[in-house]
């Protein structure tokens, strides 16, 4: 990531309330470049290993608060982890495979999707479940060989 995209992780940190920090910067730098919808444990690997001294507790207690501050998604997609998406794309579902459990963005027209009147929603998710298109392919192999 370079030292533009750097600025505008900080100025959406600053403009959401939150105090800096080189962890909250690099704790949403990873989630924001991430394309596998990383779970809190491997968010914590990865910036662990930069800063030796970070805890998980911390990791936990700033994903919680970017979460609720809007800038980053937590997705209860999977029941055995949450696992946390980049809200700076354009808004997108998901995709989870069955076989591989592997998570993809779909892109998806959101703007038809509105709350009740008199309900006050700050978050959708939507997500599908099934067989991917490799998966399929290894599943449609399995059935003609047997």
């Amino acid at each position: 990531m370079n030292k533009i995209e750097k600025a505008e992780l900080l100025r959406k940190i600053t403009e959401a309330g939150i105090r800096p920090s080189i962890q909250r910067l690099e704790i949403l730098e990873f989630v924001s470049t991430s394309k596998s919808h990383p779970t809190a444990e491997e968010i914590y690997t990865f910036v662990h290993r930069n800063n030796p001294t970070l805890s998980r507790t911390t990791v936990f207690n700033n994903l919680k608060l970017l979460a609720e501050k809007g800038l980053v998604n937590d997705i209860n997609i999977s029941p055995d982890s949450t696992r946390y998406d980049s809200t700076l794309p354009l808004p997108h579902a998901h995709f989870i495979c069955r076989e591989c459990k592997k998570i993809f963005d779909i892109p998806l027209d959101m703007s038809a999707l509105t709350a009740p009147a008199n309900f006050c929603c700050d978050n959708v998710n939507v997500y599908f479940k099934g067989i991917c298109p490799d998966c399929s392919e290894i599943v449609n192999d399995d059935s003609i060989t047997k």
